[in-house]
């Protein structure tokens, strides 16, 4: 898989870019099938507690919204798809079971609902495809997989039916390490109970880009925690598109420009080397950014 990641992330860009393949080392490479299995139980509840705040709003809000009415009832039954998925990996792992965590989410309105439904769909099947690796017997590579198809159309129909997008990004799905996963999850979780064993992971400090950015701006980002003196060293901003993984440096006034190229999902992750997009280099992120396109292919901007 690392030769499938290296071949595919040489990219051909303009001179402000870095032209570089991407080592994707990561830190969670000792993953037993148990925690991997678990991983993607705290996935599932997380989904399942986000869609149950379906319950705050009625058709009608969504349509005031200027949202299809019927969108309603497709969250709904993407809901007890989330459950379903819980209960079946709850089922293989018994005892050894996560629990559900007490969470936070940031939806106040439907379209801000949409919003957070389309990170944490984009995550779930970025996560299925990354643990898939982590996973020997054949068939919980076969209940993984089938999870994922299922999370990958949820997140085609949020794209293309609710927010009038692309129901795709790339050729691929970005595979993130569990770190990096684990980040943009835990900027949802408020407290989880003490029972549960913490995935073998880092937590990065979350990265934030000015909201309604597009290809070819030049923004500032910030760090949460803010990130400690950099003194002279020189830090990089990966974009990660499928396989594909773009850098460029990050300026000192923490501005970077982003590049033109650009569409669909993106990952955002700020690193100490120019060379490697890994865990051990990482200094923060990963930001979950949306560069929408049309038909032609041409950027447009959607209001979610």
């Amino acid at each position: 898989m690392r030769a499938i990641f290296t071949f595919l992330a040489l990219v051909i860009l303009s001179s402000s870019v870095l032209s570089l393949p991407s080592e994707r080392r990561d830190s969670d490479s000792t993953l037993t099938e148990i925690q991997a299995l678990n991983f993607a139980l705290s996935l599932e509840h997380l989904q399942y507690y986000f869609y149950e705040r379906l319950h705050h709003y009625e058709p009608h809000d969504f349509s005031n919204a200027g949202l299809p009415p019927w969108s309603h009832g497709r969250y709904a039954q993407i809901s007890s798809h989330e459950l379903t998925h819980a209960q079946f990996l709850e089922n293989i792992l018994g005892d050894k079971a996560v629990q559900p965590c007490t969470y936070n989410f940031p939806d106040t309105d439907p379209r801000s609902f949409v919003k957070t439904s389309n990170i944490v769909e984009a995550v779930a099947s970025s996560a299925y495809t990354t643990l898939a690796k982590y996973l020997s017997d054949p068939d919980y590579v076969i209940s993984i997989s089938s999870i994922h198809s299922v999370e990958a159309k949820h997140s085609a129909w949020i794209n293309a039916d609710v927010r009038d997008g692309a129901a795709w990004s790339t050729a691929f799905d970005a595979p993130l390490s569990l770190s990096q996963l684990y980040t943009i999850i835990s900027g949802f979780i408020a407290s989880c109970p003490s029972s549960n064993s913490l995935p073998p992971v880092n937590i990065f400090p979350a990265l934030t880009f000015p909201s309604s950015v597009m290809p070819g701006q030049t923004v500032q980002v910030s760090f949460s925690p803010a990130a400690p003196k950099r003194d002279s060293q020189t830090l990089y901003a990966w974009f990660i598109s499928g396989f594909k993984a773009l850098v460029v440096p990050l300026n000192a006034d923490m501005t970077v420009t982003i590049p033109d190229t650009l569409q669909g999902f993106v990952f955002s992750v700020i690193t100490n080397n120019k060379e490697s997009v890994a865990d051990d280099a990482t200094v923060a992120g990963p930001a979950f950014l949306v560069f929408d396109y049309d038909y032609h292919g041409n950027d447009q901007s959607l209001p979610m």
